[in-house]
Order: C-alpha cells, then structure tokens, then sequence
C-alpha cells in the first residue's frame, strides 16, 4: 500500500479506543513488567481493565498501585470470587464500557512497542471489517532470554483444524468492536467448552465461522516461559497422557469436547457461514446414528484436517470419543 494512502488511513484512526482486557492471578513476579510494556505502546488511546481472580501474593496491590499512578489502568473488584482465567476474561469484558478495540493480555507476558498500532492498522485495511480477530506469532522469552518465534511456520485458521486444536494464542488477539459484540452478545457456551478448550480457542472457532480472522507470521510480543504457566507451553507428563486417556474411556465432561463445542457452536451461532454449518453439524451430530458416525470418520477433508492421525481420529469416532 502507497505510504499516502497509510498515512490517511492512520489520520482516520488515531482517536480510535482501545480497551486491554487484563486478568490476573497470583502474578506479583511479572505483572509490573507487563504493564511496563502495555504503557509505552505506540498507539496512544488505550485504557487497562485488571481483574484479579483471588491473588494471595502481592498482585493486587501492584495493580493498584499502578491504577493509582495512571487513570488509563482500572481495577475491577467483585465479589465473586475465584472463576479461573478464562471466565475472567468474560467477567471484565460484560463490566467494561465500549470500545472500538478490544486485546487480550496475560499477566506475565511483555508487549513490543508496536503490538496494538501494528494489529489496528492491519484490521483497519480490510476492506471487509465487519467482525475482524487480528492474531500472531510471539517471541518465546525463556529466563529473560528472547528465543525466537515460536511457530516457524505459518499457523492455519481453518475451522477443521481449530475443531481439534488450537494453536493460536488469546494473549495476541485484538478484535474489533464487531467482533466483541458477536462474541459477548450469543452468551457463554457450556462451561465445558470454556473449562477445557478455554476462552481463546471458542473465540477463534466463532470468529473463523462467523467473521474474519488475520494471522500475522510476524512476533510483537514476548511470551514468557515459566513453571507458573496457566495455559500454553507446558510440557506434559506421562501422568498427564494417561489422565487424559482414563477421562476418556471413563466418558468423563471431556471426553466428548469437539462434539460438544460443535453443538454449542450451532445452539450461539446459528446463523454461521453455510459451508462452516456443514462441518459443525457432522462434529455435533455424529452420535445420533451409524450413518453420522460413517459420515463424520471418513470425511476426506477431517481427516486430512485433524491434528491427530487420520485411522486413529476415525477409531475415536467410532468409540464416542470426540
């Protein structure tokens, strides 16, 4: 795009607002840092909405010390107590006025300068900006150290691989005010979906099958490495696998997780792109009869899309186990 052209489109935007979406637990080590990092961004009208989730460390009086110090920062405090990190997320969204912007940050992670002007003036060229969910890539900080990008390659958005992994992380996203309402206005899914695909996979399923998602190959972030980790980078146990494999065979809440992310898809969003209809409904329906099982197992798209092994994602359907 002509330099011209650039600057018109950012005379046009400047005044645009921003709301940083900030949920914190327990994060006194980072949390400064973090907030360092979202108050020398580049684009100047942003505003910093915290909510603690039950910190017993010093997080929350870091978090007022820094609302004290800058009127952009606020401090949202309630009595509900302890909801875990990605019903956090929804408890700030729902208490926030609007916005024209909304980021998603974690507590212990370190924006580059330019991490919401890049993410706006990427969005804000789209000629189609109806519901728009700007993504990235992210610098993995191990020990203060940057250790480069952490996918070397160009990470999809296609729905069928969103189905089964999300790979994409919530920290990069920016939507635009759109794309905010057609998240917050359906609802909250069930609290499964939210409990073990977490808030930033639901987030992307619904923007690539209802708006328009923006992968950005290039890093603004440091996303730091740690053993506190919530969500993310982890690596995970011979414990952990076998967890995974009793809460199948046991038909534990999450032993049915695409399936039910799938109808909870068409309960919120019925009115999705048609061909992403399609692809849904053989995830949501698959359990209603050997046909469905048939259709949804051997559907040359899934399984070249799914993340696992085709033969072993079509043995899972056959067993209930998707």
């Amino acid at each position: 795009m002509p330099r011209k052209e650039i600057n018109r489109i950012m005379d046009k935007i400047k005044d645009k607002s921003v709301c940083i979406v900030l949920p914190t637990y327990n994060g006194g080590k980072y949390l400064a840092k973090q907030l360092d990092s979202i108050l020398e961004q580049t684009w100047p009208n942003c505003s910093v909405y915290i909510r603690d989730d039950g910190s017993t460390d010093e997080t929350v009086e870091i978090a007022q010390w820094y609302c004290r110090s800058n009127s952009s920062i606020h401090l949202i405090q309630d009595s509900i107590g302890n909801v875990g990190c990605p019903n956090s997320f929804y408890e700030i969204i729902k208490r926030v006025p609007e916005y024209d912007y909304y980021a998603f940050a974690d507590q212990d992670d370190i924006w580059l300068k330019n991490k919401l002007s890049v993410a706006i003036k990427v969005i804000e060229q789209c000629e189609d900006k109806d519901a728009v969910l700007y993504s990235s890539n992210q610098f993995l900080y191990v020990n203060g150290i940057n250790k480069g990008k952490r996918h070397e390659e160009r990470q999809s958005v296609d729905l069928i691989n969103h189905m089964t992994k999300n790979t994409i992380a919530g920290c990069t996203f920016v939507l635009n005010r759109d794309m905010a309402t057609l998240i917050t206005d359906a609802g909250k899914p069930n609290y499964r979906v939210i409990k073990y695909r977490l808030h930033d996979a639901w987030i992307m399923l619904i923007a690539i099958a209802c708006g328009r998602v923006i992968y950005d190959d290039n890093a603004h972030m440091l996303y730091r490495i740690h053993e506190d980790n919530a969500v993310g980078i982890k690596a995970e146990s011979l414990t952990e696998r076998l967890s995974k494999l009793t809460r199948l065979v046991e038909k534990r809440d999450d032993a049915n997780i695409r399936m039910i992310t799938a109808q909870e898809m068409l309960r919120l969003y019925p009115h999705m792109n048609e061909e992403h209809k399609q692809i849904v409904k053989l995830f949501a329906n698959y359990q209603n009869s050997m046909r469905d099982k048939f259709r949804l197992a051997f559907n040359k798209d899934i399984r070249k899309g799914c993340v696992e092994n085709a033969n072993v994602f079509s043995i899972k359907v056959f067993l209930n186990f998707v």
